[in-house]
């Protein structure tokens, strides 16, 4: 049996280390980088005449300072979604303009024109950390309606140190907060309360062995009889996220990433975060 409690501190210290690190880059980057789903721009529908390549559409946006620009497919190569930070009345002749000349032997067409006032932004930014909280407090509450208030301050602490994670990353890379790195936030708060509650319900099973073990070894005994089913999940999920990471395009790609760094700390969670606070908060392993 692997004494995974054995290395607590050990692993407390490199989560506290981590932490600061982001806290350290938060204020040396002045705060985060945000997508324009956050501060507002412009979303441009284009159609051409005839199939585009996305990378020379996105080399061209680049090259001309259009601030943070996003590039998508809609339509097999022929329709394409631009985002872009700039934030002008005349956009869309601006845009037009280059692009013709640019692409001389292929007709564009601007089928939409959409502009997101930073009003708009800051309101979806206000939203998108409400999400956050709110899943938050809600799954702590269905934890300690389920079992006990000792292992919602585990499973709460566990998610928050994984969004902080997440966010450390995003800080020290400078990867933009989108409504795409939102999601993936959510989906692993989602994949790591469900690897969290599979163990305290194997410890919840094992609290009869408690008369011959301490708290400590219930719980290592319990983790080590989920192991085989949380390597089995968490790699055969790490697998199907790395598969669109390097096929899925530049559009997903950030959403890969923070779903592969969740993954992995989600079980670290699990396991480090969850399970050694759970133990301190209950009484019922108290000596």
């Amino acid at each position: 049996m692997i004494d995974f409690l054995k290395y607590r501190a050990l692993c407390l210290g490199f989560s506290v280390v981590l932490l600061f690190t982001g806290f350290t880059a938060y204020f040396y980057r002045g705060g985060f980088a945000y997508s324009i789903d956050f501060t507002g721009g412009c979303e441009i529908r284009l159609a051409f005449e005839k199939p585009l390549e996305i990378a020379a559409l996105r080399k061209l946006f680049t090259a001309e300072q259009f601030g943070e620009a996003v590039v998508q497919s809609i339509e097999g190569g022929q329709e394409y979604l631009i985002k872009i930070s700039k934030y002008d009345s005349n956009i869309e002749e601006i845009i037009k303009k280059i692009v013709e000349s640019s692409f001389v032997d292929n007709t564009v067409t601007i089928k939409a024109v959409e502009k997101i006032g930073p009003e708009a932004g800051s309101e979806v930014r206000y939203n998108a950390i409400m999400s956050i909280f709110l899943a938050l407090i809600t799954m702590g509450l269905y934890i300690m309606l389920r079992q006990k208030y000792a292992y919602a301050i585990g499973a709460t602490a566990a998610l928050a140190h994984d969004i902080l994670v997440i966010l450390t990353y995003c800080l020290v890379f400078q990867e933009p907060i989108s409504l795409i790195v939102l999601a993936a936030i959510l989906s692993i708060l989602g994949y790591s309360i469900n690897d969290t509650i599979i163990v305290f319900s194997r410890i919840n099973d094992n609290l009869g062995l408690s008369k011959k073990m301490n708290g400590f070894e219930v719980v290592n005994h319990s983790i080590n009889q989920t192991l085989s089913r949380t390597i089995l999940t968490s790699f055969s999920t790490l697998l199907s996220m790395l598969a669109v990471y390097f096929f899925g395009g530049a559009a997903l790609k950030s959403f890969a990433t923070v779903m592969i760094i969740g993954i992995i700390f989600g079980t670290y969670s699990s396991i480090y975060i969850a399970s050694p606070i759970m133990l301190y908060f209950n009484d019922q392993f108290q000596n």
